[in-house]
C-alpha cells in the first residue's frame, strides 16, 4: 500500500502543488482547515492483509491556517504515527508557527528548549 500526501491551504497557496501529485485541499479559514485535518486523519483503507491503514502519510498545512489549531485539537491530531502534519509558510511568508511548534515538540521530548 502506498500512502498519499495532501496540502491544506487557501487556493492561492496550494494550487501549484497539484502539479506535483499532491492532493490539494483548498479552504477559506482555520475552522475549515481543522475540519479537513480531522477528515484526512480518519481516511483509511485496508492494506493487502485487510488491516485498516491511514491513506495519508503526510499532510502539509499553511502556517497561517495552522496557527488556528487549538491546543486540544493539536493533541488529538498528534495521536498515532500517521499522518504527519507539517506546517509550511504560505505564499504570504512565514508566521513563525512552524518553528514554535517544533520547539514545543522538542521540549516535550528532551525536557528543555534546545532550539534557542
Amino acid at each position: 500500500m502506498t500512502h498519499k500526501i495532501a496540502i491544506i491551504g487557501t487556493w492561492e497557496a496550494v494550487a501549484g502543488f497539484a502539479l506535483l501529485g499532491v492532493d490539494v485541499v483548498p479552504v477559506n479559514d482555520s475552522n475549515q482547515a481543522v475540519e479537513e485535518l480531522f477528515r484526512l486523519k480518519k481516511d483509511t483503507k485496508p492494506d493487502e492483509n485487510g488491516v485498516e491503514r491511514n491513506v495519508y502519510a503526510i499532510v502539509f498545512i499553511t502556517e497561517d491556517l495552522a496557527s488556528g489549531i487549538t491546543p486540544e485539537d493539536e493533541k488529538k491530531l498528534a495521536r498515532g504515527a500517521l499522518p504527519a502534519i507539517i506546517p509550511l509558510p504560505s505564499h504570504k511568508g512565514s508566521t513563525g508557527y512552524g518553528l514554535s511548534r517544533l520547539k514545543r515538540i522538542v521540549e516535550r521530548a528532551v525536557g528543555s528548549d534546545i532550539l534557542k
